[in-house]
């Protein structure tokens, strides 16, 4: 049904932003903890809508936008990622001296890119929702004023950022030029068609995935994760590592999920994707084995899910692949919200010497850190486990057994890095003094939501399994 309504969880996240931007003219600096309150009203609004016209099958602009279950589920994680990365930043801001109004409104805007991007099927109205989640995360990553690391990050983040958008246009401009459309089903439609094997088409096809690879974070167009996840605010990069994640694999669902056929043209983009998931799960955690800080090692974490989601791509487990971007949501943004706890006054301690002994001074940070790296190691009862399991198996039913095996192995190599920081909590001794402010309700409230979502995943996921069989059925048909 085409209606305005379709707009409102994507009008309440815009308006949001722009009452933040009105709001921070007139509020001193140290009073702007308002700012972030109304811009979490905003977002529960927005929430609240996408659970209201759930089964709907809203559209706008001529089906442009269109708002079927998976863009809700999807709209509904973003919306939550945001919240969490908004209530982990509001004592950090303070203690950095970072207590800008326009960082929430910048938020709001990269998740509006992000919502456009999860609800369209064209292709160069995806393209304009990335561009407004990528001008908002350039400058969130530089945003840290006198710190040579943030504004480094920020510099490069952009440089790099335009380079993979400039292939994703040329690869626009490709796929256009041979399926003369940029709506993703009718693109579809023409590699599925008999005779039909376009070396432009292709080229198009293999443009868009190194451009989309620069956002997920795969090997090779990783290079950028590191250094920009060490120099941003830590929750900023708790959002980069899901947010971008998150949109770039609904775009992979929604280009992908009925192109898989017999056809040459799609051997050739399966054999490409075959090795980019096993170069990103064994490089990503290989290289994380030598980082000393903590959030270098989660950036290579980051890139090694990235693979793993690649195999759920190709096993065509799009349920999978969303019940694994709800659980990483939990385990990733609560391991980061765990970190940004350990700060004070000008002062982040990120790496892994400072954390000898927190976890018997900071009992609560330690116990809390200690599960979400025990699940994004896939150790049971966790979400972290299930979502693993569930993909895997998809790809052996599908016969991708020597990618899983590759797979498997890849994830035990993580289990030394992500058991190493737990090492270093309980039992080496502390060898220097780390005092920080333990006073932070809203940090604590969200590492308290991630237990229970990481835990409840993984013990009773039944309920969310229903919701995602939903999402996933609501995907269109050609």
């Amino acid at each position: 049904m085409n209606t305005f309504t379709a707009l409102y969880p994507l009008l309440s996240v815009v308006v949001g932003a722009l009452v933040v931007l009105l709001l921070e003219v007139f509020l001193k600096r140290e009073n702007r903890d308002y700012l972030a309150f109304v811009s979490i009203l905003f977002l529960l609004n927005a929430g609240r809508e996408c659970i209201r016209v759930w089964n709907r099958d809203y559209t706008y602009f001529d089906g442009n936008l269109q708002l079927d279950n998976m863009a809700l589920f999807l709209c509904l994680i973003l919306t939550l990622a945001t919240i969490f990365v908004i209530l982990i930043s509001m004592k950090y801001l303070r203690q950095q001296n970072t207590n800008l109004g326009e960082y929430y409104a910048l938020l709001l805007f990269a998740l509006s890119g992000m919502m456009i991007m999860v609800s369209s099927t064209d292709l160069l109205i995806i393209f304009l929702g990335l561009e407004v989640l990528s001008m908002s995360s350039y400058a969130l990553a530089g945003l840290k004023q006198g710190d040579e690391r943030s504004m480094e990050a920020g510099v490069k983040y952009f440089m790099l950022g335009s380079f993979a958008s400039a292939f994703l246009v040329f690869g626009l401009a490709f796929l256009y030029g041979a399926a003369h459309s940029l709506d993703i089903p009718a693109i579809i439609g023409f590699f599925r068609a008999d005779n039909s094997f376009s070396l432009m088409g292709l080229a198009g096809l293999g443009l868009l995935i190194v451009g989309f690879g620069f956002k997920i974070a795969v090997v090779p167009f990783h290079m950028w994760t590191p250094d920009v996840y060490e120099g941003s605010p830590t929750p900023i990069t708790a959002f980069f590592s899901v947010g971008p994640k998150a949109v770039g694999f609904a775009v992979l669902i929604r280009l992908f999920h009925l192109y898989w056929t017999d056809s040459l043209n799609s051997q050739i983009v399966s054999s490409a994707l075959w090795v980019i998931a096993v170069l990103t799960m064994v490089a990503g955690n290989l290289i994380a084995l030598r980082q000393r800080n903590i959030k270098r090692i989660l950036a290579y974490s980051s890139i090694a899910h990235a693979g793993y989601l690649l195999v759920a791509i190709l096993a065509k487990d799009n349920g999978g692949l969303l019940f694994y971007l709800l659980v990483y949501l939990f385990m990733n943004i609560g391991a980061f919200a765990a970190v940004t706890a350990m700060t004070k006054k000008g002062t982040e301690y990120v790496d892994l010497e400072d954390f000898k002994g927190i976890g018997f001074r900071y009992p609560w940070i330690g116990a809390t850190l200690a599960v979400f790296l025990v699940s994004l190691a896939g150790f049971p009862p966790t979400g972290g486990f299930l979502a693993k399991f569930y993909i895997f198996s998809s790809a052996v039913r599908e016969g991708l057994i020597p990618l899983v095996i590759i797979g498997v192995l890849a994830s035990l190599v993580s289990v030394f890095y992500y058991l190493r920081i737990v090492v270093y909590m309980y039992m080496h001794p502390a060898t220097h003094d780390i005092e920080i402010d333990t006073y932070n309700p809203a940090l604590f409230l969200v590492l308290f939501l991630c237990l229970y979502g990481v835990l409840q995943l993984g013990l009773f996921p039944g309920n969310v399994l229903i919701i995602i069989k939903q999402a996933v059925a609501s995907l269109p048909l050609l």
